[in-house]
C-alpha cells in the first residue's frame, strides 16, 4: 500500500514517539485536529503500517540485567540461529547483516557468566565475536521521514 504522510501525520508520528501514551485528544489540541480526525489518521497508518505499535521502554537494569552485549555471528544455518534466539528471552534483537559475519545478536545479560554461559551455547550453531556494551548514547531515536533528511543525505 502506497501511502504518503502529510503534515498531520507527520505530526502526529513525531508525538506519538515522544509520548505513545498520548490521548487523540491532547495530540488533536497540540496540532489543532479533532480528537476523531486524530483517531483515523493513526487508524489509517496503522493500516498503511506506519505505525506498527505502541510499547513501553524498560528500563533493563531495573529487571535485573547488568550489561548489554553485541554478538556477530557467522553460522551455516540461520535457520538454527532463529530457533537459539526465540529460545533465549536475553536475545533483545537479532539482525542479519554482511560483511564478515552474518548476523548481530544484542543481548541483555545479569552477569559475565551469563554472557559466558550464553556464547558458549552458540558455539554449535558458529563462529562468534563478541563485544559489551560500555554506554549507549541514544536508542530508538525518533525516526525521521526519509525525505526530510537534509539533501545530501539522500540518493540522488
Amino acid at each position: 500500500m502506497n501511502f504518503e504522510l502529510d503534515t498531520y501525520d507527520r505530526k502526529i508520528v513525531a508525538l506519538l514517539q515522544t509520548n505513545a501514551r498520548l490521548s487523540f485528544s491532547e495530540i488533536g489540541r497540540r496540532i489543532h485536529l479533532t480528537s476523531p480526525a486524530v483517531a483515523e489518521r493513526v487508524r489509517r497508518m496503522e493500516e498503511a503500517q506506519v505505525i506498527t505499535g505502541f510499547t513501553a521502554c524498560i528500563n533493563l537494569r531495573a529487571l535485573g540485567y547488568i550489561f548489554e552485549a553485541l554478538i556477530n555471528i557467522t553460522v551455516e544455518s540461520h535457520e538454527a540461529l532463529d530457533t537459539w534466539a526465540n529460545a533465549h528471552p536475553e536475545v533483545l534483537a537479532l539482525h542479519a547483516t554482511t560483511g564478515s559475519h552474518c548476523a548481530l545478536l544484542r543481548v541483555a545479560v545479569t552477569a559475565p557468566e551469563h554472557l559466558q554461559s550464553l556464547i558458549s551455547s552458540l558455539a554449535p550453531i558458529g563462529k562468534t565475536t563478541t563485544s559489551i556494551v560500555l554506554s549507549t548514547q541514544f536508542e530508538d531515536r525518533p525516526r525521521v521521514p526519509g525525505d526530510q533528511l537534509p539533501t545530501a543525505l539522500r540518493l540522488p
